[in-house]
């Protein structure tokens, strides 16, 4: 198996930052702390990454920025967050989008070393690309997603736990048949829905119908052929939980398509808010997507990473709260 720098900053008692910073001879290391690292490089025969030791010689006020889907509206308003916080640093934005591809993920953060960045913000997919971001002398936030949380700052919504208050709050409600409609299910954050939806059935001591949960892709053709889908049902779900404002906007074009009404005959509940939601019939209940905080949080985190790369890992893990509107009936029978 091959060494790691992580291993190497564990034999050496430092920060993965500290082994990076001597690899690439950053003058500002200890001189006792450069001898320790480079002795346990040796004894493990450590081999560095080439491509990330020439990654910093230089400043060049940028940070570059890779989420999942640059035309989803959370990610505009998160990037956006960011931009202003990295304009009043005096750092420009490169801005790439991964399609929830690992490949193209790693193709971007491969394409920011080779710019030079000066940091990275990134939604990961994955825990695929660890190896990469722990062997890079760059300092990264992640945004939305925990699987990096132990390896850079982090900044994200507890989605678990938003999904198990949400079933919570439509078991109150009266609901039993419940079901979950979100994106795919190699996505971390559609990990932790399943899980929070998954231990507030058992908590809750409901039935969990297979057929209730879908998992899809994050845009308006999967939340229409999934609700179609429900609807198709032997006995149909009496309220659905989105995972994506795209979603439902899906689930609600093919509900008007079908003739049913939104909440007489089934309620709606979206992880985010809709655009434009001024002109529905309806105001959905909704999960905040928290992107205004998100943003802002990540972009002081990096240029705090960037002005400190030795300082501790740091998580900011937010709660998100259900904001009501009529979209959800109360079951009396």
């Amino acid at each position: 198996m091959d060494v790691t720098i992580k291993d190497v900053a564990k034999a050496a008692g430092v920060s993965v930052a500290t082994v990076s910073r001597v690899i690439n001879g950053i003058e500002s290391v200890d001189e006792g702390l450069r001898i320790r690292v480079d002795q346990k490089i040796k004894e493990l025969g450590f081999k560095p990454n080439h491509l990330a030791r020439s990654l910093k010689s230089d400043v060049t006020n940028t940070i570059g920025v890779a989420v999942s889907d640059i035309s989803n509206q959370f990610f505009v308003n998160v990037s956006r967050q960011i931009e202003k916080t990295s304009r009043k640093n005096g750092y420009s934005m490169m801005i790439a989008s991964t399609d929830s591809d690992v490949k193209k993920e790693i193709d971007n953060i491969n394409m920011f070393i080779a710019k030079r960045v000066d940091g990275m913000v990134i939604s990961p997919d994955s825990n695929d690309i660890a190896d990469l971001i722990t062997n890079i002398n760059c300092p990264i936030v992640a945004i939305d997603r925990k699987v990096l949380k132990n390896i850079c700052d982090s900044v994200y919504v507890d989605k678990e736990k938003s999904m198990y208050d949400v079933v919570r709050y439509l078991y109150e409600r009266g609901h039993r048949n419940i079901a979950m409609v979100t994106g795919t299910k190699e996505l971390s954050s559609n990990y932790d829905r399943f899980n929070g939806y998954i231990k507030a059935h058992f908590d809750y001591e409901m039935e969990i119908n297979k057929s209730n949960i879908m998992f899809g892709s994050f845009d308006k053709e999967f939340g229409k052929e999934a609700f179609a889908a429900l609807m198709s049902n032997e006995k149909p779900p009496t309220a659905i939980i989105s995972g994506s404002a795209l979603i439902t906007t899906g689930l609600l074009i093919k509900a008007k398509s079908m003739g049913i009404i939104i909440p007489d005959d089934i309620s709606i509940i979206s992880f985010g808010s809709l655009d434009l939601e001024e002109l529905l019939d309806i105001k959905i209940t909704y999960i905040e997507s928290l992107h205004t905080e998100i943003g802002q949080i990540a972009g002081d985190m990096i240029m705090s990473r960037i002005k400190n790369p030795e300082q501790p890992i740091k998580l900011n893990i937010l709660e998100a709260r259900i904001i009501e509107g009529n979209s959800v009936i109360t079951i009396t029978d």
